[in-house]
């Protein structure tokens, strides 16, 4: 309800309604990112919760707001004792019956969009927010430390995936914040890679990027395992590591976010690597793990205190493998690195 209570006060006076329908705003304001729509009046803070019937029972246990409603196009079965049910073609039908004169909304359909001003407020985060985060990071870190005193040689890289995943579930993860990547060899030249058959051999560099959930909120981290630590990625590893520590200097309250990316560009293009760093620095970490601000050399963003960022700096060589450091840093006056895990593995 604390976020609810924000969401409130930043647009009570200027609208009489808030309208949420997409899955990170919803939850962001009650915690249940498969609800179908969140109405409050800002007059009075009165909240309305929409969600399908399947959820109706979990939604009453679970949240905290005023009501519950459930959504259906029809009344199959009919509704049972108590049950507050609407019967309307579509969601946004639903919430237009309800809602008159000025309405703020994440959805141009229903009122004035909003979604930039919500997700400002998402990117400033109060210390209980930093405080899940941090405990999934604990996990995400916990994990890194098993891996580390496994011999990943032999292994594909499905099954150093699918180690992930059970880890973080006896770990206490309450799910993942997105498919984990483990990319060995060649394989680690794409950024976005996630997982395959190959198996890891000696002297490969493998690239590990995951990142577990407590609650609704992420953590993301990366490092890159190095058995063997030879080739033209060992320089690049060491541009990476220096990158990350240069990045997190610069990055400190009403900094440019990219600023903040030019400190790691410099670096990486220090060590000759310019050509091969191809996406940003880093980016904002919630209940979405990529929110604002992005930290980039277009970005407009400007540094905040409560922001969560990535610093992430990477070097990808095609046909050869690829490096990628990645650690999380709460603004607050400076940057306070939240990773405990050594940079290079």
């Amino acid at each position: 309800m604390r976020n609810l209570k924000k969401l409130v006060g930043a647009f009570s006076g200027r609208y009489d309604y808030l309208v949420l329908t997409k899955g990170p705003n919803l939850a962001y304001a009650v915690g249940m990112p498969d609800a179908l729509g969140l109405v409050v009046d800002l007059r009075s803070g009165y909240s309305i919760l929409y969600v399908s019937r399947l959820d109706y029972s979990r939604a009453k246990a679970t949240t905290a707001v005023d009501k519950v409603v459930a959504v259906a196009s029809a009344e199959i079965p009919p509704r049972r004792p108590g049950e507050e049910l609407v019967v309307a073609p579509s969601i946004l039908e639903a919430l237009k019956s309800v809602v008159r004169e000025r309405v703020a909304s994440d959805n141009k359909e229903v009122g004035v969009d909003v979604s930039g001003e919500v997700a400002e407020l998402r990117a400033a985060k109060e210390e209980w927010e930093v405080e899940l985060i941090k405990a999934a990071l604990r996990v995400t870190e916990s994990v890194y430390v098993k891996l580390g005193q496994m011999r990943l040689v032999g292994m594909r890289e499905r099954d150093v995936a699918g180690l992930v995943y059970r880890w973080f579930m006896e770990e206490g993860a309450d799910g993942v914040a997105f498919d984990p990547i483990v990319a060995s060899g060649p394989n680690g030249a794409y950024p976005h890679y996630r997982f395959g058959d190959r198996r890891i051999e000696y002297g490969d560099y493998v690239v590990v990027d995951i990142g577990a959930k407590k609650g609704v909120y992420c953590s993301d981290m990366t490092r890159t395992f190095a058995p063997g630590r030879f080739g033209v990625l060992k320089d690049a590893m060491y541009a990476v590591y220096e990158a990350v520590k240069a990045a997190e200097k610069a990055a400190r309250e009403g900094v440019a976010a990219a600023e903040v990316d030019k400190a790691a560009r410099d670096v990486i293009a220090e060590y000759g690597f310019a050509q091969y760093f191809i996406h940003s620095t880093g980016h904002g970490v919630g209940v979405e793990v990529h929110e604002p601000p992005r930290l980039f050399v277009t970005s407009k963003d400007v540094l905040k205190k409560g922001h969560v960022v990535t610093i992430e700096p990477g070097v990808y060589i095609e046909g050869v493998g690829g490096v990628r450091i990645e650690d999380m840093v709460y603004i607050d006056g400076g940057a306070a690195v939240l990773n405990r895990v050594p940079h290079i593995l």
